[in-house]
């Protein structure tokens, strides 16, 4: 337990780094723009891939940065939009933002594709099919019929099929990442 807590502290200092608080300033953006053009059919099916970015922010700088991204890139996605910031679905996306940057934060190779696989299906699990839907049905965006569940349920798997692949293929941003910028070494990151 004591690794988990530290990941934490770790990922803190990162945004002390200029380099994570530019990234992450731009991977806000490019969530905004990608849940701006995402895909609505109907009133309560939304198709988008702005988890890509909250991944990414996960994976390179870990929790804290990817909570407090996906935080603020929902509340200005909303101001932006015009759309009233939920309090529910805002919690969703810093879960989001928690998930990814617990289970891809300092991962490598295998580890890290087995991790992302693992973080994806509870997202779409838990996250976008339970705990979305019962949002969306408090606040009257989905009525509590199981036909529109079931149909969020085919929309799921769908998503998930079609979103793994590409996760995976967005992995090697970790290593074009450090090839680029080089990690800091432990000793500097404590200092």
């Amino acid at each position: 337990m004591k690794s988990f807590f530290s990941m934490f502290k770790e990922s803190a200092a990162e945004l002390k780094n200029v380099r994570c608080i530019t990234t992450t300033g731009l991977l806000i953006a490019l969530y905004i723009i990608l849940d701006m053009f995402s895909i609505r059919i109907g009133e309560s099916i939304k198709v988008n891939i702005d988890f890509f970015a909250t991944a990414v922010i996960g994976m390179l700088f870990g929790p804290v940065p990817a909570v407090l991204a996906a935080l603020a890139g929902d509340f200005i996605g909303c101001i932006l939009t015009g759309n009233t910031p939920l309090p529910l679905l805002s919690l969703l996306e810093v879960l989001k933002g928690l998930l990814y940057g617990t289970m891809l934060y300092n991962k490598n190779g295998i580890r890290l594709f087995a991790f992302a696989v693992i973080a994806r299906l509870i997202d779409s699990a838990v996250i976008c099919l339970l705990l979305n839907t019962a949002a969306l049905m408090y606040y009257g965006y989905m009525s509590r019929t199981m036909e529109q569940f079931y149909v969020r349920c085919i929309k799921i798997l769908i998503e998930l099929l079609v979103f793994l692949p590409v996760l995976a293929a967005l992995l090697p941003v970790n290593l074009i990442y450090e090839r680029t910028f080089g990690r800091r070494k432990r000793s500097e990151q404590n200092n």
